[in-house]
């Protein structure tokens, strides 16, 4: 047996074993870092900016053993120059190399699939480093907080603490961002301690909406929304004044993209807020809602949200989801006898002619709870009677009440 297929032979027998694992990935920032391990770190990301650009300007050259290239060709106005990398690895050469093949694969998927795509472009900048395999690549110090990353020396990090004794550490990225650099460790876990025990011993229906973006099928309603701040709206305006190619512009698009990852971190702490809640129950049940269709008459309110973003995640972060299909009727239907109506967006409160009456979107969440535990009206007794328990309240006041942007209400 070849050393090449060895290689694979194991690559084979880790993809297998993994499928039994719950990869994680945890984000670590580097701390106090010097003017010299500023520049180190600029200068490998404007290396793999330099080499990704070679490799799009002729794509022949991924044929090429691009482990060992040590210089590439900058276009500098009109010509071009020779520059020496001096930064980066071979493992993360390759590793770009391998990105671009994967993204020109799925360009191919998406062209014949009937869809009309471009060609790849050089990046401006690029913004992640690659770093495959741990304790070559990278490896981390958790006596001393450290990490050690090839060629750009050892840097303290915050946030190693989140990485559980168990784990497996495999790959990681290097990443930049305007708030500074961050190393995203990718772990894998086993599934049994990743999920926590259920809290609660109760199935749990959700139901999308845009006044309240949750309706739980025990009562509780949950609402957040992340505004733009008027800090991004000055900045906005101040960007539309300036000259394009001015240090000044490109000083106001750094603070920009600054507020905008503000932004960004406050809604994913209140998407991880809800979905650290959800876990608490047995099984939940969600519909599968175009949310990206709400833009067109809920914009603002859809955008500043990310409850599309809240939905995709239900799927990979919670142990036991169950989808209904998007386009059951559910919030026009009876949750007592299964009777359709027709309701206008104005309407709020469902009536039946078989005596249910019940606020919409609690309805409409009880009835995809019925239909994702695949019971019909006469068998889903007692469903519509959920007490809230004191381990729910105690859970939605502790993990939902520490966001100041996540508002909640209990139905009576």
């Amino acid at each position: 047996m070849t050393k090449a297929e060895r290689i694979k032979n194991t690559i084979q027998k880790t993809k297998e074993y993994r499928k039994t694992l719950k990869p994680v990935t945890y984000q670590l920032k580097l701390q106090n870092l010097s003017k010299r391990k500023k520049e180190t770190l600029e200068r490998a990301f404007l290396e793999a900016k330099w080499f990704y650009n070679w490799l799009v300007s002729d794509l022949n050259r991924l044929s090429l053993p691009v482990n060992k290239i040590k210089t590439v060709e900058v276009k500098i106005g009109n010509t071009f120059e020779e520059r020496p990398l001096t930064i980066l690895g071979s493992q993360v050469k390759q590793e770009i190399a391998n990105r671009l093949k994967d993204n020109l694969k799925s360009l191919a998927v998406l062209k014949k699939n009937g869809h009309k795509v471009g060609c790849l472009k050089p990046k401006k900048f690029v913004n992640s480093i690659p770093l495959i395999q741990y304790g070559i690549t990278y490896s981390l110090d958790f006596t001393r907080n450290r990490v050690r990353i090839q060629k750009l020396g050892n840097f303290r990090v915050l946030g190693l603490h989140q990485i559980p004794s168990y784990a497996e550490i495999a790959n990681a990225v290097l990443v930049r961002k305007p708030s500074g650099y961050y190393l995203h460790v990718t772990c894998y876990l086993p599934k049994d301690k990743y999920y926590s025990s259920n809290l609660v011993d109760r199935d749990i229906g959700i139901d999308f909406g845009v006044g309240w973006k949750l309706t739980l099928s025990n009562g509780i309603k949950i609402d957040f929304e992340i505004h733009e701040t008027p800090r991004l709206k000055r900045l906005q305006r101040k960007l539309a004044k300036t000259k394009k190619g001015s240090r000044n512009r490109k000083k106001v698009q750094f603070l920009l993209r600054k507020e905008y990852e503000k932004l960004t971190n406050r809604r994913k702490d209140a998407q991880n807020k809800i979905l650290a809640f959800l876990k608490i129950y047995r099984r939940v049940v969600f519909q599968d809602d175009w949310v990206k269709g709400w833009s067109a008459l809920f914009g603002r309110q859809v955008h500043s949200s990310g409850v599309g973003g809240l939905k995709s995640r239900l799927r990979t972060s919670l142990e036991t989801p169950t989808t209904v299909e998007r386009f059951k009727p559910t919030s026009q239907e009876c949750y007592a006898c299964g009777k359709r109506h027709e309701l206008s967006l104005s309407d709020r409160v469902i009536k039946c002619y078989c005596g249910w009456i019940c606020d919409r979107d609690l309805n409409a969440s009880l009835v995809i709870l019925r239909k994702g535990l695949g019971l019909s009206p006469d068998q889903a007794v007692g469903l519509d009677r959920p007490e809230l328990k004191p381990l729910e309240k105690e859970a939605s006041a502790r993990i939902l009440g520490s966001n100041p942007y996540i508002r909640v209400s209990f139905l009576q």
